[in-house]
């Protein structure tokens, strides 16, 4: 363990204390020797020249060999960090703590040369990825100026970046605002971006990697995706409905064509047209029903009060227990919040059993008012179709109530979110409107 003083202390200090100290030890013999042997001054400066003129002369070559060897380390250090890894600083010193020293710096210049060797391996390895993703990648210097692309980058945006290597990000319309990558204006390519930008050190300089994301590809893949959903249910619906229609027609033109019909074909006959009438009155209640979704009617926004929708919906649901004691006043469209709310509130009823209990209750949270309904039933079976249109778990559902009530708060610049409860079983019904 070092001790505090000897910390603070330079090796020079130390080297200059040790030959005052060497100078002292040899005149105390000299002074004993000059006091009692009562010498000349000629003999009194001889004794003196040979006493101290060696360690004098001891002390100068040894200051020399430690701050020499001081030097070279710190040269061999300087080397180091300009990436020279050989030790040919300390070539000199053969032996001793010095060549233990040099094995060491041998040993760290190996190390620090395969991390080397690692780091261009790595890095070449990142930029062939770079250039194989087919995403548009850009890579700007420690000025903020375009240093490359990949070919990804250039056939997408149909530009040569090899003519714009040195110049701003601007000139594609890419600008830097609150520490983010924008896209100002399309520039040359008609689509619209998402920037992704992440900072790494190249030869102690920080570059930037700017990774963009379709706007346009991701929103063709959810429209991609929202219409094969939707064609998937309109095919289930209507072979549900047609097949049955088919069959059964097919089955009364066999009978028609056989002559007469007897009074148990007649009623068979009967049966048959009131199936294919309820099975097409299905399919106009469908469609009735995709038309009220697709022309939902602007919001008409008012201010209403908690209190004023808590005494309509008692009207319509006796058994709703509503718990909250406080009145909140707030913007909304009354007549589509209501209808969004008896949508949910029935489904809550029939989700429960007999003994159902359904609870609203209000809460205001910053700038926001937050309706919540729960249920007691057996919860959310499969949350992932819960807002897929036409999808119903319900025997006769139309699969709307659910998506719509959704754009009827939406309609109102709300959102609702429901989920399973996590203290019993049942579901969560949340909507929030801005206060």
């Amino acid at each position: 363990m070092f001790n505090k003083s000897a910390t603070k202390t330079s090796i020079e200090k130390r080297l200059v204390s040790l030959f005052i100290l060497s100078i002292v030890l040899p005149l105390i013999p000299c002074c004993y020797i000059i006091i009692y042997q009562d010498l000349e001054p000629l003999e009194i400066f001889t004794l003196l020249l040979v006493f101290l003129l060696p360690g004098f002369w001891l002390f100068v070559r040894g200051y020399r060999s430690v701050t020499d060897v001081l030097e070279r380390i710190g040269l061999q250090l300087d080397a180091l960090g300009n990436e020279e890894y050989n030790s040919w600083h300390l070539a000199g010193y053969e032996g001793g703590r010095v060549e233990s020293l040099k094995r060491d710096f041998t040993k760290l210049g190996l190390l620090l040369a395969n991390k080397r060797l690692e780091y261009l391996h790595n890095e070449s390895f990142l930029a062939d990825f770079i250039k194989e993703l087919d995403l548009p990648i850009l890579v700007l210097d420690h000025h903020q100026n375009i240093y490359s692309s990949n070919s990804y980058f250039n056939q997408l945006l149909s530009v040569d970046t090899s003519q714009l290597l040195g110049k701003s990000p601007k000139t594609l319309g890419l600008v830097l605002k609150n520490n983010r990558w924008l896209q100002e204006n399309t520039g040359n390519s008609v689509q619209r971006f998402e920037i992704s930008h992440h900072v790494f050190k190249r030869s102690g300089r920080n570059f930037q990697l700017l990774v963009l994301f379709s706007i346009e590809q991701q929103l063709r893949e959810n429209e991609k995706l929202v219409w094969q959903r939707l064609i998937r249910v309109l095919n289930h619906e209507v072979r549900n409905s047609l097949t049955p229609i088919y069959s059964m027609s097919q089955s009364l033109q066999t009978m028609k064509s056989s002559g007469s019909l007897s009074p148990e074909q007649q009623q068979i006959e009967k049966n048959i047209l009131e199936v294919i009438e309820q099975r097409a009155q299905h399919l106009l209640s469908f469609v009735d029903s995709y038309s009220a979704f697709s022309k939902l009617a602007p919001a008409k926004m008012s201010q209403i009060s908690s209190d004023e929708v808590n005494k309509r919906l008692n009207a319509i649901f006796p058994h709703i227990v509503i718990d909250s004691s406080d009145h909140y006043s707030f913007s909304a469209d009354i007549g589509q919040l209501e209808q969004a709310l008896i949508n949910l509130i029935k489904n809550a009823f029939e989700a429960s059993t007999n003994e159902a209990k359904v609870t609203l209750s209000w809460h205001q949270r910053a700038q926001q008012i937050e309706i919540t309904i729960l249920d007691t039933g057996t919860g959310i079976s499969n949350v992932d179709n819960l807002f897929v249109p036409f999808y119903s778990t319900k025997e006769g559902g139309s699969g709307i109530g659910l998506i719509l009530s959704r754009e009827l708060i939406r309609n109102q610049g709300g959102e609702l979110t429901l989920a399973n409860r996590d203290d019993c079983s049942g579901a969560r019904a949340s909507i929030c409107l801005k206060a």
